[in-house]
């Protein structure tokens, strides 16, 4: 479904939401796609609703609560967020989670509007997943692998739009993984105004821009003027890789593109991903 909306939303309180999803979607949106699922008695995870806002400039919602918990993750833009008395600036990676009971204002920057997906779930099943593994509404978050979750919402939505027989559980089960991403791909928003997050930061964009010419962990130290043992421990903190399996792999992907692409010889595709020796490169690979 693709719309645009001139009106504004009149939610007020949590007792005049309707349970129709259609109904209390903001409609300051310049664009969106969404997709809906009836709410079947039976179901104790239950997907509600998905999609992708392209928000108007003057985009801002001011709600109490909201009947069932929803998942939102920031692709683009900029704006405020209020999520139980908590502010913090939106920015593109963010993700932010609210529910019954869970008061939230959110706003778009008007020379930056945001660019968002959601995804609105209800259930005992779904609340026991949440508890289970230890994610709570009002949860504010900063994806370390924002591409990730963007092709996971894209995902989402085109089973969801599909509405076939099968989508409904294939849509819970993304909406489970994308909520176990929560745990694996992002850490605490807070964190990520650190100094060591800054300086984790700074090195994946060097490494990723100069992976061809880096071949160790002490490569990767002395070019970034820091200790080995500390780039060690900054990346098992903020990411699921050591920094020398980090750069291995941008080696590999690299490698793979120019054999897939054919016409460079294995010794030379070995060469220019820094291995000498053909057959390391092989077994490494």
């Amino acid at each position: 479904t693709h719309r645009s909306g001139q009106n504004k939303s009149t939610m007020s309180t949590e007792s005049d939401i309707p349970l129709d999803p259609s109904t209390f979607l903001s409609q300051q949106v310049e664009t969106s796609r969404v997709f809906f699922f009836e709410d079947p008695a039976e179901a104790e995870f239950n997907v509600k609703c998905g999609g992708f806002e392209r928000c108007r400039p003057d985009y801002r919602i001011d709600r109490p609560g909201f009947p069932w918990f929803l998942l939102e993750f920031v692709h683009g833009g900029s704006g405020t967020l209020i999520l139980n008395g908590v502010q913090v600036p939106l920015k593109p990676g963010m993700l932010f989670l609210y529910g019954p009971d869970v008061e939230h204002h959110i706003a778009s920057a008007p020379g930056d509007p945001l660019l968002k997906y959601f995804v609105g779930f209800s259930g005992a099943a779904a609340t026991r997943f949440m508890e289970l593994h230890g994610l709570c509404p009002g949860m504010i978050l900063q994806s370390l692998k924002g591409e990730s979750f963007r092709h996971t919402f894209d995902t989402l939505i085109e089973r969801g739009m599909r509405n076939s027989k099968i989508s409904r559980p294939i849509c819970t089960a993304i909406v489970q993984q994308l909520l176990l991403m929560c745990l694996e791909d992002a850490v605490d928003a807070g964190s990520t105004d650190t100094r060591a997050y800054a300086t984790f930061s700074r090195v994946k964009q060097y490494v990723s821009k100069y992976f061809l010419e880096l071949g160790t962990l002490d490569a990767i130290a002395t070019a970034c003027a820091l200790d080995a043992p500390y780039l060690c421990r900054l990346f098992a903190r903020f990411h699921d890789e050591s920094p020398y399996q980090f750069l291995t792999r941008l080696k590999m992907q690299h490698a793979a593109s120019l054999l897939l692409e054919g016409g460079t010889p294995l010794k030379e595709v070995a060469r220019v991903s820094g291995f000498p020796a053909p057959f390391h490169f092989s077994r490494v690979f």
